[in-house]
């Protein structure tokens, strides 16, 4: 778990003043490293401004390609794309494309694409919006994410890349001035991360104690980054804590490394899937992240649900300002949630029974007087943030608490990590606590 890699130096930096030389060989220590870690950084495939177009090893599936009859059809699925969308109609362009290309095994549609280039991408991607005489796309928007998900796990890495930046509906853009930075320096990566892995326990850098997790993506990995979607990520802890087995059926690493997430819409399922890039800037992960802002060691399952979720929405922008977390709990499992009781003398003892029974709970606090409602201004004596989102960690029916955890993951500080309150707390601290069956 390279995302803990330098805890010993926590505890080496303490000691080294009382230690004879031990504060100059901290420092030999800290330009060796700061060497190694700039030739590491530099070897990251970071596109400023735009995304990573690159080669990458691939086992394609099915028999070897057949050059000419993938140059073949590619010349009539051109023609096709370019013919004129008044006069045939671009539903009947769309259908016609996709009946040509869809027998195509893996290597001649790689084929294909790569021939297409940028240009044929956009008029792909530009076909699927041109209004029908009802004012409507004639593609909606389940149907063009079918041939996008369609076309990103079936091409090779490359391919996908090449969609991703030519079919640009296909995924989704963010703007960093959304999360405050008005400079230059964003784009995308390629994360070189694991998509996810077991962690042991661990002592993060804030001094907090991580207990290890028994799968893969669990609610431990979840840091929620410089986006503004709490509501969003916390509600994927909750329903993770409540059913550790709802992310297997619902993630999923493709043959050439795209990654398919499955949310649903209206009760719907729908899988999107994504190029493997994810937004960057300053030199760390921009949006969530799993422990670390390292693309080098982070887990990467939480930044592609969270840019499952912008695909979903439309845009970065569209998740990024808050929202309701009955409506993340809701794309996420596809059900829709139920509003707590506050007011009830036996609210611990529902909750307890709530999660006895899988309920996932996402609970949302007060504002904090004369703040700023865009600010993280601290409530609860410095343990919760005004407007912010919360999953149910934990319930002392004994005691009369609840506990609270909070998607800032390793970046939070010690009291910030996780926050225990009363009853007499909860009513006034906390607006609304959101439920959802998670089995």
């Amino acid at each position: 778990m390279g995302y803990h890699r330098n805890n010993w130096r926590q505890v080496a930096n303490m000691a080294a003043p009382f230690i004879p030389g031990g504060e100059a060989l901290m420092s030999a220590v800290d330009v060796v490293q700061g060497i190694s870690d700039g030739a590491s950084l530099d070897r990251l495939q970071y596109v400023r401004g735009g995304h990573p177009l690159v080669e990458l090893p691939w086992q394609p599936p099915g028999p070897p390609p057949n050059p000419q009859r993938a140059e073949a059809i590619g010349r009539q699925a051109w023609d096709v794309l370019f013919a004129d969308e008044q006069q045939y109609g671009a539903r009947s362009l769309l259908d016609q494309v996709g009946n040509l290309l869809m027998p195509l095994p893996p290597t001649e549609l790689d084929m294909v694409i790569r021939r297409f280039g940028t240009q044929g991408l956009d008029r792909w991607d530009a076909l699927t919006h041109v209004e029908d005489e009802h004012g409507e796309p004639v593609y909606d928007w389940r149907r063009a994410q079918e041939l996008f998900s369609w076309l990103l796990r079936t091409v090779s890495p490359y391919g996908a890349m090449l969609i991703g930046t030519g079919m640009s509906c296909s995924q989704p853009e963010y703007n960093a001035a959304c999360s405050g930075c008005h400079c230059d320096d964003h784009g995308w990566v390629l994360p070189e991360g694991p998509f996810a892995q077991v962690d042991g326990a661990y002592v993060t850098e804030n001094w907090q104690w991580v207990s290890a997790s028994t799968e893969a993506m669990s609610w431990q990995d979840m840091d929620q980054g410089l986006f503004g979607d709490c509501w969003l990520l916390t509600s994927m802890q909750a329903v993770l804590q409540a059913n550790p087995q709802h992310a297997p059926r619902h993630f999923r690493q493709e043959a050439n490394g795209t990654l398919t997430v499955t949310l649903y819409d209206e009760g719907s399922p729908i899988a999107i899937t994504l190029a493997p890039d994810l937004p960057y800037g300053h030199g760390r992960l921009w949006g969530a992240k799993g422990h670390t802002e390292d693309a080098r060691y982070a887990e990467t399952w939480p930044g592609f649900f969270e840019k499952a979720a912008a695909q979903f929405h439309g845009n970065y922008h569209d998740i990024v300002h808050g929202g309701p977390p009955s409506d993340a709990l809701t794309l996420i499992t596809g059900r829709v949630g139920q509003k707590v009781d506050l007011g009830s003398p036996w609210l611990i003892q529902d909750i307890a029974n709530r999660k006895s029974r899988g309920q996932a709970l996402v609970a949302t606090t007060a504002a904090a007087p004369n703040a700023d409602p865009g600010d993280a201004a601290e409530i609860a004596d410095g343990r919760l943030v005004q407007n912010h989102a919360y999953f149910v960690k934990d319930v002392d029916p004994a005691g009369g608490r609840l506990c609270l955890g909070n998607p800032w993951g390793d970046g939070s500080t010690r009291k910030l990590w996780e926050c225990w309150l009363t009853l007499q707390e909860v009513g006034y601290y906390l607006v609304q606590i959101d439920a959802v069956d998670t089995w």
